[in-house]
């Protein structure tokens, strides 16, 4: 469980509050989306759930943040890491190691793991993501979706329960996307992993998110299940947001044609519904 209460944030150099009396809470095993326009707080608020904010990303906080019943502002990050797993917009910035092996390892190194579990630890999360053919693989030569699954498969292995993932889409093409999409379900579905993403990509985030939290101005605008909110046209263009494609044609083919089709809450459903018109 997330629970977050009356958080409020200021950057050492800015004049306003980034994030203005923030509640919210997250159930475990939910897969959330959060959106916004760029500098509403996206990130702000995630950097809060692993004790970024306030320990070493300084400001002036106010309100309170637990996560997993640990008060994350008296927690020391290292303390969160078992909690939380973070992974980055760009994967190169949490490369640390020289090969894959070693990269996996080295969070668990960190937390004193022992040998022994560490190599079970390794070839589970291998298995899980389907990144065995990886593991002798040097770091500097994989490609950007190869070095997302590797840095994941060294969050799992220290148990997270928390994934959160800053636009870690923003770098991948369309099958490195699609292949993460699956992944990502398979850790909430079938191992009951709490996901928070911050994401751009709304049609990506159609197709694998249950709810979404919608920021801006430093404030929650709106948080409802995410076909709710992403397939409001208007809320989403009102937060300079671009609707998922698939919403969009849906609402032309509406307006042009004066059908009153149902907006679809997938590519699935939208297939079906185009598949009927024609």
């Amino acid at each position: 469980m997330i629970e977050i209460t009356n958080a409020s944030f200021r950057y050492l150099s800015s004049p306003s509050n980034i994030l203005e009396n923030i509640s919210l809470e997250i159930a475990d095993g939910e897969f959330v989306g959060i959106i916004g326009p760029t500098g509403c707080g996206k990130s702000t608020l995630c950097y809060m759930l692993n004790g970024l904010i306030p320990h070493s990303i300084k400001g002036y906080f106010s309100g309170s943040v637990t996560v997993a019943g640990k008060e994350v502002m008296k927690e020391s990050v290292e303390d969160m890491t078992p909690y939380v797993g973070y992974m980055l917009q760009e994967p190169s910035f949490q490369i640390a190691t020289p090969n894959v092996i070693s990269e996996i390892a080295f969070g668990m190194e960190n937390l004193g793991v022992p040998q022994e579990d560490m190599k079970n630890r390794i070839e589970k999360v291998l298995n899980l993501l389907g990144i065995s053919y990886l593991r002798e693989r040097a770091t500097a030569s994989l490609s950007e979706g190869e070095k997302q699954r590797v840095i994941l498969a060294s969050i799992l292995a220290m148990e997270s329960q928390i994934l959160v993932l800053d636009e870690c889409t923003s770098m991948l093409d369309l099958p490195a996307k699609q292949e993460l999409a699956t992944t990502l379900v398979k850790l909430n579905k079938q191992e009951k992993k709490t996901i928070l993403m911050i994401e751009h990509d709304l049609d990506f985030l159609l197709e694998i998110a249950d709810r979404i939290i919608l920021i801006n101005n430093g404030q929650i605008i709106a948080d409802a299940s995410a076909a709710k909110i992403l397939t409001d046209i208007d809320l989403l263009k009102q937060n300079n947001l671009e609707p998922p494609t698939i919403v969009s044609l849906f609402h032309e083919i509406n307006n042009r044609s004066k059908n009153d089709l149902t907006i679809p809450e997938s590519y699935a459903q939208a297939t079906e519904e185009l598949r009927r018109l024609l």
